[in-house]
């Protein structure tokens, strides 16, 4: 004798028990989800921070004769508890897991995209990269008569999670400084911000990197598109030839 349970069907035409053991699936499945979202989390995320243009760097005229500079350190002035910390993951509890960065720390990040500039120009990049507090009082008269120099005013990734959607903001802002160190004056200074923002079902590490690489290639390039930086050290060049 049958189970008359198959036999009684819903207003679909399906049979109850198919019909519970589908809905089942359904719950279980939400719930994965919902578990993912609110549940164990890791005690971190890290990125790789590499300055990745989507257009390429911007395009310069080659120096000539050649012309040598020193570029320092970015100071990292970010208003931070840990400058370590480059980014927040807020999740759908309201938990916050920090972001950090996983192979360079964000003042070498931006650091070096300004020496390949300055190579690919054709100027003789000093290898160090000394410390300056951008202040003319430290220019220091030793080495190249250019010094250029810079700060990290803001870097940040911050992704807030949720059922439906995982909203992404980046944003940067940089100061670059050229100083004549045979004159210890600050001969030029230009400052460029960028924020990038994305709605995304999904949830990352590869997105956070992806989205804060954007905003700090963005403001990076502002600063190297800028006509007047390299012919402020064509100038200070020719002046202590």
């Amino acid at each position: 004798m049958r189970d008359k349970g198959w036999k009684i069907g819903n207003a679909k035409g399906l049979p109850l028990r198919l019909s519970w053991w589908r809905q089942g699936v359904q719950l279980c499945g939400t719930a994965l989800v919902f578990s993912s979202l609110i549940g164990c989390a890791p005690a971190l995320y890290s990125v790789d921070m590499r300055y990745r243009p989507a257009g390429g760097p911007p395009k310069v005229e080659t120096v000539s004769p050649p012309v040598t500079i020193t570029v320092a350190a970015f100071q990292d002035l970010r208003k931070v508890d840990d400058p370590i910390t480059i980014g927040r993951v807020v999740t759908a509890r309201g938990e916050e897991i920090r972001v950090f960065p996983k192979f360079m720390k964000p003042s070498e990040a931006v650091t070096a995209p300004f020496k390949d500039f300055f190579r690919q120009a054709g100027f003789s990049v000093a290898a160090e990269s000394p410390a300056w507090d951008l202040t003319e009082g430290n220019i220091g008269k030793e080495g190249s008569a250019i010094l250029v120099g810079g700060s990290i005013d803001e870097l940040e990734i911050l992704c807030r999670r949720s059922l439906t959607v995982q909203k992404y903001t980046a944003k940067t802002k940089l100061t670059l400084l050229v100083a004549d160190r045979r004159q210890q004056k600050v001969r030029y200074r230009v400052t460029a911000e960028s924020s990038d923002t994305l709605d995304h079902v999904l949830f990352s590490e590869e997105k956070l990197e992806q989205q804060l690489n954007i905003a700090v290639a963005e403001a990076i390039n502002k600063i190297l598109e800028d006509k007047k930086l390299v012919k402020i050290i064509q100038e200070i060049a020719a002046e202590h030839p």
